[in-house]
């Protein structure tokens, strides 16, 4: 009967990776983190292929194996971001500061990402509302109270986010 809660938590957790990939004007390494790379027949993030730093105006991966280091690039290249190989063992991504026009789309999307995910919670809300209105087991209270704090946790997501952006 409880299975809404995580469908709730796993929302949150899945705006929160939405927003640790979107670029705020500092050099972060959660920019590249979550890019996948195809290797050895599989799709891996690059967090998991080697080591990521930020150094300066660029972002610097030291991958595990020097065997990945074309695929990384190629994988960061799809994903817009300007990468190329610094030597044979590492990769590097340039990161040109960000104009008013690109920081202003950026906290609309924030924004837009923020709304879908309280209403994925409220949708899971109103599942969960009828299902227990059909089987008379449950409290409406707490799928409410829950629901209060999914959106309260989600527009501190929101904020901190935006508050990045300024």
């Amino acid at each position: 009967m409880n299975d809404w809660k995580p469908s709730m938590r796993k929302t949150i957790q899945h705006l929160a990776d939405q927003l640790r990939v979107i670029r705020t004007g500092t050099i972060s390494p959660g920019l590249v983190q979550a890019v996948r790379v195809h290797c050895a027949g599989n799709q891996v993030a690059v967090g998991r292929l080697g080591v990521i730093k930020s150094r300066g105006d660029r972002i610097l991966i030291e991958p595990f194996d020097r065997g990945n280091v074309s695929a990384i690039v190629k994988a960061l290249n799809e994903a817009r971001l300007s990468a190329y190989a610094l030597n044979p063992t590492t990769v590097a991504v340039s990161v040109p500061p960000i104009s008013l026009e690109q920081r202003a789309e950026i906290a609309r999307h924030v924004k837009k990402l923020g709304e879908d995910a309280k209403i994925a919670v409220r949708a899971i809300r109103q599942q969960t509302r009828k299902r227990i209105e059909a089987t008379g087991r449950g409290s409406r209270q707490a799928v409410q109270d829950a629901t209060d704090d999914a959106v309260e946790e989600i527009e501190s997501l929101v904020k901190a986010k935006l508050s990045e952006l300024a």
